[in-house]
């Protein structure tokens, strides 16, 4: 009984050895709104954001140099990569623009809202020790028929000191800040667009 009891033992000290370490989940939380800085218009959706094929999963990838890229298996995205750009960006672009009723899309119960922003984030590089990159385009469009109002390109790197996946998503984060300021720009010049009884915007040239 002693012998059976001691094998089992080992066999679980055995097992716990050789278990996986834990997975990490990172988000990338914008902000938190002052309600006193925004105002209720027109619903402005964010989305969808289209992502390069390589970093749409749902590990962190990172960027060694020279095209080589890295899956970190225990360090992982805690929602859709798409989805996680969609809701920070949605937060920035109501923070920055003074509109309170911007949404990432799509939302449970709503439709395609009123003004929509389309994102191609082209590339999204995080380089441990070395820093974050991003190239991205962004459209503002009028969803009742597809009008393109504003538009916009986004390329920025910003360094980082140390290699850990914290320091890499805090420099993610103030990218995606500047990224939405730039995005709500032309909600801040045309107020007529997404406040409510407002004339239609005349679509970009």
């Amino acid at each position: 009984m002693i012998k059976h009891w001691m094998s089992a033992a080992l066999l679980a000290a055995g097992l716990m050895g050789c278990a996986s370490p834990p997975a990490r989940f990172y988000g990338l939380d914008a902000p938190a709104l002052s309600p006193a800085a925004v105002q209720f218009g027109k619903r402005v959706m964010v989305g969808p954001v289209s992502l390069p094929a390589a970093l749409d999963r749902p590990q962190l990838v990172l960027d060694d140099g020279n095209g080589e890229l890295r899956l970190q298996e225990y360090a992982r995205w805690s929602a859709p990569l798409d989805r996680l750009l969609a809701q920070n960006l949605a937060a920035g672009v109501s923070r920055a623009g003074g509109v309170a009723s911007v949404y990432a899309y799509p939302q449970p119960g709503m439709d395609g809202g009123d003004l929509r922003y389309t994102l191609d984030v082209r590339r999204l590089s995080l380089r441990p020790g070395r820093g974050v990159g991003m190239d991205a385009v962004w459209q503002l469009l009028r969803t009742a028929d597809g009008a393109v109002l504003a538009s916009g390109a986004f390329s920025r790197d910003s360094a980082v000191s140390r290699p850990d996946a914290a320091a890499l998503l805090t420099a993610c984060q103030g990218m995606l800040a500047e990224l939405a300021a730039e995005m709500a720009l032309p909600l801040r010049q045309h107020p007529q667009w997404w406040q409510r009884d407002a004339a239609q915007p005349a679509a970009q040239k």
